[in-house]
C-alpha cells in the first residue's frame, strides 16, 4: 500500500519525535478511561517474527513496548467513559450500551477476513506493524464509522509494537531510524479478524489490562453473528 511507504518517507526524511500513547495528558485532558473499538491481535503464533522487531527498539530510552496482551488495531477511538457525559468526546454508560448495538447491527452480515501483518514502520509518536488486508480493515472502520456517526480516522490501519515517549518535537536518532530500515520489509505472519472488541483501557496505567464491554463475532460463510453485550457499568 503506497500510504504506508509515504509515511515511512514522511518519518525519515522529517525525523521527528512526539509523546505518543494513551497516557499523554494533552490528550486525555485527565479523563481516567477511553472507549474504543478494536480488532484484537492473539500474539502467541506471532511471536518468532514479532521479536527481532522488539528487539531492535527495546535498547532506545525514549521506546515503550507493548506486551502481549495489549496488542490491537485500533479500528476507532470513540471517546472517554464518563457515568454521565457533560463534555464532547466523553461517553456516558447509556451512550456506551447504545454504541455496541449499533455496531452488532452495522457488523450483522460483515464476514471474517485475514489480515498480512509485515513491515516495520513509525509515525512520530509510536513504530508499527503494516496491517494488509485488500481495503476490509477500512471497509470495516468505514462500516463502524457510519454506524456510530463519526468520521472516519486517518491513515491506515495497523498494529502499534511501541509508544515513543519523547519529548514533543524532538529528533529522531539515527539508530532508530536504522533499526526501523533494517525491518522495513519483514514478514511477520497471518491473522483472522473475526471479532471486534468494545475495548476500554485505564488511562492512568501505562500498561493496563483492556476491558471488553462488548464482543461482536463477525460472521462466517453462513452469516451468522454473536455479541457479548454491555452489562452495567464498565470496573476500569
Amino acid at each position: 500500500m503506497r500510504e504506508y511507504e509515504e509515511i515511512w518517507e514522511k518519518f525519515k526524511s522529517e525525523r521527528r519525535l512526539n509523546f505518543g500513547g494513551h497516557t499523554d495528558p494533552q490528550w486525555r485532558h485527565e479523563h481516567e478511561t477511553s472507549v474504543s473499538f478494536v480488532v484484537p491481535v492473539e500474539t502467541s503464533p506471532l511471536r518468532e517474527r514479532l521479536e527481532p522487531l522488539r528487539d531492535a527498539l527495546r535498547s532506545m530510552p525514549f521506546v515503550s513496548l507493548h506486551p502481549d496482551y495489549f496488542m490491537h488495531i485500533t479500528l476507532l477511538i470513540l471517546g472517554f467513559f464518563v457515568p454521565k457525559a457533560r463534555e464532547k468526546g466523553e461517553i456516558s454508560t447509556k451512550r456506551l450500551a447504545e454504541l455496541e448495538e449499533k455496531a452488532q447491527d452495522a457488523l450483522s452480515d460483515f464476514p471474517a477476513f485475514p489480515v498480512t501483518l509485515a513491515n516495520l514502520n513509525a509515525f512520530p509518536g509510536a513504530a508499527f506493524i503494516e496491517a494488509h488486508a485488500n481495503g476490509m480493515l477500512e471497509e470495516l472502520q468505514e462500516r463502524l464509522s457510519v454506524s456510530c456517526g463519526l468520521r472516519k480516522p486517518p491513515g491506515p490501519p495497523h498494529l502499534t509494537l511501541a509508544y515513543f515517549h519523547a519529548p514533543d518535537n524532538s529528533t529522531a536518532p539515527e539508530a532508530l531510524i536504522s533499526a526501523i530500515e533494517r525491518y522495513r520489509n519483514w514478514p511477520v505472519g497471518e491473522i483472522q479478524a473475526d471479532r471486534v472488541h468494545l475495548s476500554l483501557i485505564n488511562l492512568q496505567q501505562d500498561y493496563p489490562e483492556p476491558e471488553v464491554a462488548a464482543e461482536i463475532l463477525l460472521a462466517d460463510g453462513r452469516g451468522r453473528l454473536k455479541a457479548t453485550p454491555v452489562r452495567g457499568v464498565p470496573s476500569v
